[in-house]
Formats: C-alpha cells, structure tokens, sequence
C-alpha cells in the first residue's frame, strides 16, 4: 500500500464514524442493487433515481490504476456505494454540499460496512479550502444538477440537487478534470439534450470519449440520459454506442433493466 492510500484509508476511517444527527422520522428506509445496499435517505428531499445506478454501473476497475474513486455531488451517496459494493478494490469518496444529505451519506457509509474504503466530505466545489488535491484520482464520476436555474422546486433540497447554482455545468465538469489524474476518466450521466455542452467542454481537455445513450422506450425519438465518460489528456476519437433501453411501452422494466437494478453488475456494452 502506498503512502496516499494509507492517508485516504485512515481520513476515511475517521470521518466516517463521526456521523452528523439526522430525524428518524425524516429518514426513508430503502435498498439498492436487490438489496445489497442499505440508502437511508430524506423522506421529504432529494431521492436517488436509477441514473445514479447505472452511473456506478458504468464504473471499471482493472488495477491499481484505476480504484481511487471520486464521486461529485455524491447526495446520500447511492453511486459511490453502489460502486464500493460492486468492486472490491474501489477506494472512494464522495463530495456533498447539502448538510441534510452529507449526514445520510456518513450514516449509510457506517451501515453498510464501508468504514475504511468510503470517505464523505462535506463541502462546495467551489471552495478552495475542500480538502482534495488535484490529479488524486483514476475516476471521478459525476450526475450534476440537470437544470440551469430558473424556477425552483417548492422542496429546497431537491431544487439544490436538480438545478445549477453557484457551480454550472463548466464549473462542475471542470472540477472533474481537475481531480482527475492525467489519462484517468470523468464519467457523467446528464440529460440527452445537453450533451452537446457536455462535449465542447470536454473537448481538447479528455478525449476517447463514449457515448451511451439511455432511452425510456424503444419507440422513443430521442434519449432520455447519456452516460459520457473520457480521459483527460487524451485525443483518441469518440465512440458512440448502442446504450440501452429501460422500459417495455406498457412502462415496465426490460427484464435485462431489472436484472441491472438487482444486483451489482457492469452496464452492457459500455
């Protein structure tokens, strides 16, 4: 084990268990990935969705090279779980602003067993004094806020999570790159119709990038999502693949979709 991932693990160790007090009677009792892990999350605020799922699907692992993770925005930290359940050798931390979500992340961290290899940090990325340092990571995986201000949500944690603020997409994708070791990848689920953005901000700063498209229904005329994953420093062309859909038109699950929700799996194809 190297020095920085003996300093990671024992930051870990010690955030983790300083768990913020949450209200258990705002507290909602859920399951990812067929159970395998435990999310505690806000009744009444941001709830995680199945991009944050398929994200951490897309996740590889193949060495050394690749296992220090870093989720932006991790929420109650549904990806970066999913990902740590899934892959052995994942070292990862995840940064949360809202105060509500930070403590849920802590709190499912020591719930499923993850003291030691998970590590929440609670702070904006915009903020210079964040205690991360640049080119650390082999991966950061990111699903920013999908709307770019305008009218808010009656629910301000959800409106926080779902719309841009002080950080927008450049920020966001530029702090990505910026904690990403060169020749590591970004990798973000986002909305189908901003991938244009998302490739001219990538663009001349990652390339050999993939692009998955994520369709509600085959019958559909455009995607819903795409999964966009690059590595910095790197000019290899674009490659598009076929993605994948997620519901029948009765709006059921595909069974292949269902089987990926169920249990810890890499994203097909991708």
């Amino acid at each position: 084990m190297t020095q920085s991932d003996a300093e990671i693990l024992s930051a870990n160790q010690t955030d983790a268990f300083v768990v913020p007090p949450f209200p258990e009677a705002r507290i909602s009792h859920d399951f990812l990935q067929g159970g395998a892990v435990t999310l505690k999350q806000p009744v009444d605020g941001y709830r995680a969705a199945v991009d944050a799922v398929l994200l951490a699907a897309s996740v590889q692992v193949g060495g050394r090279r690749d296992q220090k993770i870093l989720d932006v925005g991790a929420a109650v930290g549904s990806a970066g779980l999913c990902v740590a359940r899934r892959i052995d050798d994942a070292i990862v931390t995840g940064v949360e602003l809202q105060d509500d979500l930070y403590a849920l992340f802590c709190r499912n961290i020591v719930e499923n067993g993850f003291v030691g290899r998970v590590r929440a940090l609670h702070g904006d990325i915009n903020d210079r004094q964040l205690p991360l340092v640049a080119e650390s990571f082999d991966q950061v995986i990111s699903n920013p806020p999908y709307y770019a201000g305008g009218t808010r949500s009656s629910n301000e944690s959800r409106a926080t999570a779902h719309q841009e603020g002080s950080a927008d997409l450049a920020a966001w994708i530029g702090f990505c790159l910026k904690m990403v070791r060169q020749k590591g990848r970004v990798t973000l689920v986002h909305r189908a119709d901003h991938l244009d953005r998302i490739i001219g901000l990538l663009y001349g700063r990652a390339g050999d990038m993939t692009v998955y498209p994520i369709w509600s229904k085959a019958s559909a005329d455009a995607p819903l999502r795409v999964i966009v994953s690059a590595r910095k420093g790197v000019s290899s062309p674009l490659k598009m693949r076929r993605g994948l859909v997620l519901h029948d038109e009765a709006g059921q699950y595909l069974p292949e979709i269902d089987s990926l929700l169920r249990k810890p799996a890499q994203l097909p194809g991708f």
